[in-house]
């Protein structure tokens, strides 16, 4: 079937666009149409709900797309901006590459997945330098942490030994009797 014209599955005449009826057989092929569409309906809904940033509601009508065609690449390119909007890179990645096995002659697509490339490089370089900085910082503060705890048990043998020699003082001057 293509964009102009149906195949009607009863006869196999040639139904025009512009009608739902069959002109050999007169059967309504409506049904059939609307099956035939249902990815381009639902990935109609999913693109308005993605404008409206709606993008939960627009990754499941774009999965409902895709369960009714797979093959649809615009729904692919779609929910790899998706992803890419919400910084899930690996989900778009594998987005875009199954858009690109599908339209390879797509240059929007094969843009697209230059920038997810790019901005999931960039996000992992943040990652570690982000992860980086907080080893240092707990690096930091568990060296300063045990600074203090070693002036603390300092002080407390100084106050200890403080204590037993003001003890053996007092106790010192008094006799025993014994």
């Amino acid at each position: 079937m293509n964009e102009l014209t149906l195949t009607c599955p009863y006869c196999g005449g040639i139904v025009p666009a512009n009608t739902t009826i069959c002109p050999d057989c007169h059967e309504d092929l409506a049904p059939l149409i609307h099956l035939e569409s249902e990815h381009l309906i639902r990935y109609n809904e999913g693109l308005a709900l993605a404008r409206e940033g709606r993008l939960e509601e627009a990754k499941a009508c774009l999965a409902a797309a895709l369960a009714h065609k797979e093959s649809f690449a615009p729904a692919h390119i779609l929910l790899a901006k998706i992803h890419a909007k919400e910084q899930r890179w690996p989900e778009a990645q594998a987005s875009i590459k199954r858009a690109l096995e599908l339209a390879p002659e797509d240059e929007r697509a094969r843009l697209l997945a230059e920038e997810i490339q790019k901005a999931a490089q960039e996000a992992e370089i943040r990652r570690q330098e982000i992860a980086r900085a907080r080893r240092a910082n707990a690096e930091r503060l568990l060296a300063a942490s045990q600074r203090d705890a070693l002036k603390a048990f300092g002080l407390g043998v100084g106050l200890t030994a403080f204590a037993a020699l003001l003890i053996s003082w007092l106790g010192g001057g008094k006799k025993r009797h014994g």
